[in-house]
């Protein structure tokens, strides 16, 4: 009997959740709330980072309505900032804040967009300083050039179309079987107009194992684009 790839992560982290279940775990199984309320007083960077990471995945993908995902972006960036606070050498707290920070910008006005511009920028930076292979930073930075070079402002801040494409293909080296990162690069290639290039990545992502609830949200995401993709 073939067994799909959650059921066998439920299975190996079964013994851990009849334990306590650390936040981490909780993410990966898809228990967003359970994992930030669990590690968002946390003293431990991995604990603070899954809380923070499980807060923007409620905002991205489960919130009902703009008031809740504002919420839930708000929270996201509470528990990235502690992450800094107690480790203000490690690249994951600055990654996650400006991971909300990116979607907060959607729900301000144009005098707000231009602070929270610069300071996503260098939030991606700081983490990329501390760590040049965090591929998701790479990733972040590269959505950033898309949109606000998109936006028009762009070049207020040094943004550019030009960077996108490098940028992707650099996180797709540092991590080539990132369901998430792939999905991105398509979604940025539809925005550039390069519909057979977008393909190929949403195609690489949806090829890809699915070994975690939020890899099936990415996941779905891609195949959602590439049947935008194929419409008329």
């Amino acid at each position: 009997m073939r067994i799909r790839p959650l059921a066998l992560l439920l299975l190996l982290f079964a013994p851990v959740l009849a334990q306590a279940p650390a936040p981490r775990v909780l993410l990966q199984l898809g228990e967003f709330e359970a994992a930030w309320t669990q590690g968002r007083g946390a003293e431990r960077l991995g604990d603070l980072a899954a809380a923070a990471e499980a807060a923007n995945l409620i905002a991205q993908y489960r919130a009902k309505s703009d008031a809740e995902r504002r919420a839930w972006l708000e929270r996201a960036q509470e528990t990235a900032r502690r992450a800094i606070r107690l480790f203000p050498d490690a690249a994951e707290g600055y990654y996650q804040l400006a991971h909300a920070q990116a979607e907060v910008i959607r729900f301000v006005g144009v005098l707000a967009k231009l602070g929270l511009a610069s300071e996503i920028k260098r939030n991606l930076e700081r983490a990329l300083e501390l760590d040049a292979g965090h591929a998701r930073a790479v990733m972040g930075l590269a959505l950033w050039h898309l949109q606000l070079a998109k936006r028009g402002f762009g070049w207020l801040y040094g943004a550019s179309l030009g960077e996108v494409v490098p940028l992707f293909e650099w996180a797709v080296t540092l991590e080539p079987d990132s369901v998430e990162i792939r999905k991105n690069y398509g979604f940025a290639l539809m925005q550039l107009g390069r519909p057979e290039a977008a393909r190929k990545q949403l195609e690489a992502a949806l090829a890809l194992p699915v070994k975690s609830v939020p890899d099936r949200l990415h996941h779905d995401r891609a195949a959602e684009l590439l049947r935008e993709l194929e419409r008329p």
